[in-house]
């Protein structure tokens, strides 16, 4: 029963996928020729949730915009200042601009929407993605 408990450290644990740490693990470790160990990985490998611990400098820029997903997406700021912009597939004139500022601040998106993002402080951020129950 112990066994189903799995702990960890966030920043370490998800420096081998661009800090995803909690997710579709076993596909990554494939897709980065990474050995798959379910003891080192336990419960973090799930098809049912990806978990991303962001960590990002101030002027930091995504400048091109992230695809469209298979996934609902949430990002929730632990610190700092981070702006998203949103646009839907197909409709690229029409743009909303969301800023976290506060701790605490979050954004959800569905999966026929593309982003980009900036920071404007130092900022850390908890992104999850799930896919529809639909």
């Amino acid at each position: 029963m112990l066994q189903d408990i799995t702990n960890g450290n966030a920043k370490e644990d998800g420096q081998e996928f661009r800090f995803w740490f909690v997710g579709q693990i076993e596909e990554w470790c494939k897709a980065n020729n990474i050995p798959f160990d379910t003891g080192r990985f336990g419960l973090r490998n799930t098809g049912d949730i990806e978990i991303k611990w962001g960590m990002y400098r101030k002027d930091e820029v995504r400048d091109v915009w992230a695809p469209r997903s298979d996934k609902t997406a949430m990002s929730i700021l632990i610190r700092g200042d981070f702006t998203f912009r949103f646009r839907e597939i197909g409709n690229h004139a029409d743009i909303r601009e969301v800023r976290l500022k506060a701790q605490g601040d979050y954004v959800i998106w569905r999966e026929d929407v593309e982003h980009t993002w900036r920071m404007d402080e130092d900022s850390e951020i908890l992104t999850l993605r799930w896919g529809s129950k639909e």
